[in-house]
């Protein structure tokens, strides 16, 4: 068997044939981060204890300075070990993975992405990562026609989702250049994002500021997502180099939203619904890089489509993965457990 595993680092298709099913040690590349935090924990508290859990210690928008060590300290009691990992730094790649097997991959959407995306996995493959599980936008499957032509409009409309779109066909090309098998769970909307963005806004003035024009977004929970993906960590086998699209139940308005939020946290939230420039120059105000306002911009033309409240955007993936109906806006935010420690909303 060693043979033919390096055989199938250069032999495409062989990996096939060599797949180890094992989980080995567990690479969670953003352990601090919305959807990795979510992921070590699952993992550790279904009892898989070989975790390595990458840590950012830069700020984060919308969360307090010293929210990194309270996560340090929660992974830290459920027996997590830790490495220094910056998406912008891969001087730290090599060391990261090093005795690595498995490797869970949330990539923020960061500047130089096409360079150090790139580095990563060229890292992965010289320390021979067997399975890799990365996290996504919606994206085109062969299978359902409805989300291949949503995830194509917002692959040519947002760069973000441009940004992971190239990530996901770097990585698709490994099945035949490595041994490297790969899980990439494309979602739509995290139900965390406007919280996250506008959580200032929110705790100071009580306001949720939109340009979706009443039209529904396709947001999902990011519970569902760590959710989805440790069925996929602990049990590789039958989601080797598979696609799958995890959403939402359905489309719901960020006016709903805006109830939600106030009724959850007992506080009346002032929804203000701006036009498309207007919304521009109220982000810009708030002191962004330029290319962090163009994908904010992006994202809100997006949803003013209307191109979210299609039923063929809608998925059974996250239900035939996990078993379990996708939660709803209410189960998100009722759901505190999940929550990474940090401020509260609003």
């Amino acid at each position: 068997m060693p043979i033919l595993k390096n055989l199938a680092d250069v032999i495409p298709g062989l990996g096939k044939f060599t797949f180890d099913p094992s989980v080995g040690t567990v690479l969670v590349t953003n352990g601090s981060g919305l959807i990795g935090y979510r992921v070590a924990v699952r993992l550790l508290e279904a009892g898989h204890k070989d975790v390595r859990v990458g840590i950012w210690k830069g700020g984060r928008q919308g969360l307090e300075s010293g929210y990194v060590e309270k996560i340090i300290e929660k992974l830290t009691a459920l027996g997590a070990s830790f490495v220094d990992f910056d998406w912008s730094d891969d001087r730290g790649f090599a060391e990261a993975v090093k005795g690595v097997k498995t490797v869970f991959c949330s990539i923020p959407h960061i500047q130089n992405w096409s360079d150090m995306f790139p580095a990563f996995i060229r890292c992965c493959k010289d320390a021979k990562v067997e399975h890799f599980v990365k996290v996504s936008f919606l994206r085109s499957k062969h299978n359902f026609k409805g989300v291949a032509e949503i995830a194509r409009q917002y692959r040519e409309n947002v760069p973000f989702v441009a940004f992971h779109g190239t990530c996901d066909d770097l990585l698709e090309q490994t099945k035949s250049n490595s041994r490297m098998s790969h899980t990439i769970l494309c979602c739509s909307h995290y139900m965390a994002t406007p919280l996250l963005i506008q959580g200032d806004l929110l705790r100071e003035k009580q306001k949720f500021v939109t340009a979706s024009y009443g039209m529904g977004i396709n947001y999902v929970s990011p519970n569902d997502v760590a959710e989805a993906a440790v069925v996929v960590l602990l049990n590789m086998k039958p989601h080797r180099n598979q696609i799958y699209n995890i959403t939402g139940p359905r489309p719901i308005k960020d006016s709903q939203v805006v109830k939600i939020l106030s009724q959850c946290y007992g506080k009346e939230i002032e929804h203000i619904e701006l036009g498309f420039h207007d919304y521009k120059e109220h982000v810009a105000k708030r002191g962004l890089p330029q290319w962090q306002l163009r994908d904010a911009a992006a994202w809100e033309k997006m949803k003013a489509s209307g191109i979210d409240e299609s039923p063929m955007g809608y998925t059974k993936d996250f239900e035939n993965i996990t078993g379990k109906k996708p939660e709803t806006f209410v189960d998100y935010l009722n759901n505190k457990e999940g929550m990474r420690p940090g401020l509260v909303f609003p």
